[in-house]
C-alpha cells in the first residue's frame, strides 16, 4: 500500500476567511443547499434514463462535492440532507444489488456505467468521511458484486460505448475504492483487469502515453473520461504500491500541464463544449467561432487528479500548478453569489468574450455536470491549503487567511494564517502550541517568487523558488513566522507567437474587463507597479499612472452576462482587435 506523504486534516480542522471560504460559504448556501436531492434520487427509483442519457451522474457529482465541502465548512443543515438523500438512494437498490437510472432493457448501454460510477463514488466518499454506517458498506458491495458480474472475463464495461469506451471504463477507481472499503478480493482483481486492459477500445492509453503520446492522441482525445481513467489508475496504486502506475500518471499530468492549459489553468477545447485534448496551451488564442474552451468538468477532474498527485508525492510544483488553476480557472468559473458555474469558459480569450452561467443539459431536468463538479474544485482545494505530512509536521500549500485546529504529539495546537493573499504577498502565521513541540513546519515558496523573505525568531533569509522552506524546530507559544513574497507584475509572450501577451501578478491573471475599462483596446503599462482600487463586484482591481486598469480573472466577467465582457490574451499598441462572429458559442 502506497502512504501518502501529505494527508487531509480531519473534517472542521481547518477553516479558511479569505476568497476561497467566502467562495465555499456562498456555494454552500446559494447552491448546494438548493439543490433538489429528492430529483436526483427520483431518477434511480424511476429510471428515468429511457433515451440513453446521464442523469445517473449527477446524484454522486453533486452529493460527493457536498460531502467535500463539509470537510471545511461544517454545516448541520446540508449534512442533514446529504444523509437523506444517502438513505433514499440506497433503497433504490434493486434485488440483485442494482443501481441504475436506466431501464432493465437499456442497462450497460450508453451512459449506464458512468452513471454507475458515480454513485459508488459518492457512497464511497460518504462512508469514509460522514458516516460508517453498515448500511451504507453493504450497498457499495452489492452494487458493485453485481457491476462486475454483467462483465465475464475478456469483457469491459466500455466495449463499443461513447468516446472510446473510456467513460464506462473509467470506473476503474470506483472499484478500486469499493475492494479498498469492503476487502473483496474480487473487486480488486477486476480493477487490475480493467487497467491492465488500459481503458480504451483503440488503445492502452497507459502504455502509450508512458511511450510518450500527447494527450491529444490518446482515445479519442476526449479529456475528462480520460484523465478519469487515469485517476482509476492512481486509486488502484495506493493499494498496489506500484511505483509503475504511478510515474505513468505523473508523466500524464505533466504533459497535460505542458501540451494542454490554458493561461487561465482551465483545460479542453476543440467541440462546442470545450471537452477535448486538442495540443489546447498552443491554440488556446485561436479556437475558431464553433469552438469553447475549458469546460469546468475538464479543469475540476485534473485539479483532483493533482491533488492525489500532490498527496502521494509531496512536489511543491504540483501545488504550483493548483494555484493558478484555482485562482483563475476555478475561481473564475463560479458566479459572484455562488449560485452558478460555467460549462464553457469565455471564447475567444484573445479578444472580446464574456462568462456563460451553465445551462439545463438534459432539458427540463435543470441540472448540468459542470454546475454539479465546480463546487469539488472549490472544496478540494480548500481541504488542500494545509495538510499534515508523514513525519508529523505541516505543510503549508495555500496562503489563504486561515485557521488550523488539531493535535501534535498528543497536545492542542492551533495555528493562523493571516494576510490578504492572493492579492498581497506579505503572510503573517502565528503558531500556538499548548506545550513547546518540535515538528517541521514546510512552507511552499512559489515558483514564480524568486526573491522571498522568510523572518523567524532566529533572523532573516531567502529561500529558493519552487521548493519548501522547512523550518524544523521546538515550536513556542506565540512564536510567528514572516513570510513576504514580492508580487511584481509578470509579462507572459504569447504561445502563437504574435505581439498579444498576458499579466500575472503572483497567481493572478490581469485581464480587462467592461466595468473598468474598454476591452480588447491597446493595452499600455507605464513603468512602476500599479495601486490598487477599490470595486464593489471586483476583488483585485489595479490602476497604473497612465489610467490603465485591470482586475483579477476570477471577477472578470462575474456577472455572467452578455454585456460584461473581458479580454485575457491583451493586444499592444499595434495589435488590431479581434472581432467576434456571430457564430461565437
Amino acid at each position: 500500500m502506497y502512504q501518502d506523504r501529505l494527508t487531509l486534516f480531519p473534517a472542521g480542522s481547518v477553516t479558511l476567511h479569505g476568497r476561497i471560504g467566502n467562495a465555499v460559504r456562498l456555494t454552500v448556501e446559494n447552491r448546494l443547499k438548493k439543490v433538489d436531492y429528492a430529483k436526483l434520487v427520483r431518477s434511480f427509483r424511476d429510471h428515468e434514463d429511457r433515451d440513453g442519457r446521464w442523469r445517473g451522474e449527477f446524484w454522486g457529482k453533486i452529493v460527493r462535492s457536498a460531502i467535500r465541502i463539509l470537510q471545511v465548512n461544517p454545516d448541520p443543515a446540508l449534512e442533514a440532507m446529504i444523509r437523506g438523500s444517502v438513505r433514499e438512494l440506497c433503497n433504490c437498490m434493486e434485488p440483485d444489488g442494482c443501481i441504475s437510472t436506466y431501464p432493465p432493457e437499456k442497462r450497460l448501454s450508453a451512459w449506464d456505467v458512468w452513471g454507475r460510477k458515480y454513485v459508488l463514488l459518492g457512497l464511497c466518499r460518504y462512508f469514509r468521511y460522514i458516516e460508517s454506517d453498515p448500511l451504507v458498506l453493504e450497498t457499495i458491495r452489492r452494487t458493485t458484486a453485481h457491476l462486475i458480474s454483467c462483465f465475464p472475463a475478456g469483457k469491459r464495461p466500455g466495449d463499443g460505448l461513447w468516446h472510446d469506451g473510456m467513460p464506462a471504463n473509467s470506473i476503474l477507481g470506483a472499484v478500486a475504492i469499493a475492494a479498498r472499503l469492503t476487502g473483496e478480493r474480487s473487486f480488486s482483481d477486476f480493477a487490475r483487469r480493467l487497467a491492465d486492459s488500459g481503458c480504451a477500445d483503440s488503445m492502452h492509453l497507459f502504455r502509450e502515453s508512458r511511450a510518450g503520446k500527447k494527450p491529444a492522441d490518446l482515445g479519442n482525445g476526449k479529456a475528462y473520461e480520460m484523465t478519469s481513467c487515469f485517476e482509476g489508475l492512481l486509486e488502484l496504486c495506493r493499494d498496489t504500491g506500484e511505483k509503475e502506475a504511478l510515474d505513468t500518471v505523473l508523466a500524464y499530468f505533466r504533459d497535460v500541464v505542458r501540451n494542454e492549459l490554458f493561461i487561465t489553468g482551465a483545460g479542453g477545447l476543440k467541440d462546442f463544449w470545450g471537452e477535448f485534448w486538442d495540443n489546447g496551451a498552443q491554440k488556446q488564442m485561436q479556437a475558431p467561432p464553433e469552438t469553447a474552451l475549458g469546460e469546468t468538468c475538464v479543469t475540476t477532474t485534473v485539479f483532483r487528479l493533482a491533488n492525489h498527485l500532490l498527496r502521494m508525492t509531496g512536489d511543491p510544483a504540483i501545488a504550483d500548478v493548483m494555484e493558478t488553476m484555482l485562482c483563475n480557472g476555478i475561481l473564475g468559473a463560479m458566479k459572484l453569489d455562488g449560485s452558478s458555474w460555467m460549462h464553457r469558459n469565455p471564447t475567444p480569450l484573445a479578444g472580446v468574450s464574456f462568462k456563460r452561467p451553465a445551462g439545463d443539459q438534459i432539458p427540463g431536468y435543470g441540472e448540468d455536470c459542470c454546475l454539479a463538479q465546480g463546487p469539488e474544485a472549490l472544496g478540494t482545494a480548500a481541504c488542500s491549503a494545509v495538510m499534515r505530512r508523514n513525519d508529523g509536521g505541516i505543510a503549508l500549500l495555500f496562503y489563504e487567511p486561515l485557521s488550523l485546529r488539531t493535535e501534535i504529539g498528543g497536545y492542542a495546537f492551533s495555528m493562523t494564517v493571516s494576510g490578504s493573499y492572493p492579492d498581497d504577498g506579505r503572510i503573517t502565521i502565528h503558531l500556538c502550541p499548548e506545550h513547546p513541540i518540535e515538528f517541521t513546519l514546510a512552507l511552499r515558496i512559489p515558483s514564480w517568487c524568486s526573491d522571498a523573505t522568510l523572518e523567524t525568531g532566529d533572523g532573516s533569509y531567502s529561500p529558493a523558488p519552487g521548493r519548501f522552506a522547512e523550518l524544523r524546530r521546538i515550536w513556542k507559544p506565540g512564536d510567528r513566522i514572516h513570510l513576504t513574497l514580492p508580487m511584481p507584475v509578470r509579462r507572459i509572450p504569447a504561445p502563437d507567437g504574435s505581439s498579444r501577451f498576458a499579466l500575472k501578478r503572483g497567481p493572478v491573471l490581469l485581464v480587462q474587463d467592461s466595468r473598468i475599462a474598454d476591452v480588447d483596446s491597446p493595452c499600455i503599462l507605464p513603468d512602476g507597479e500599479p495601486e490598487r482600487r477599490s470595486h464593489p463586484e471586483i476583488a483585485a482591481l489595479y490602476q497604473w499612472k497612465n489610467g490603465m486598469r485591470l482586475c483579477d480573472y476570477a471577477s472578470a466577467g462575474n456577472r455572467f452576462e452578455e454585456t460584461n465582457t473581458l479580454c485575457v490574451w491583451l493586444r499592444g499598441k499595434d495589435v488590431p482587435p479581434v472581432r467576434i462572429p456571430e457564430a461565437d458559442c
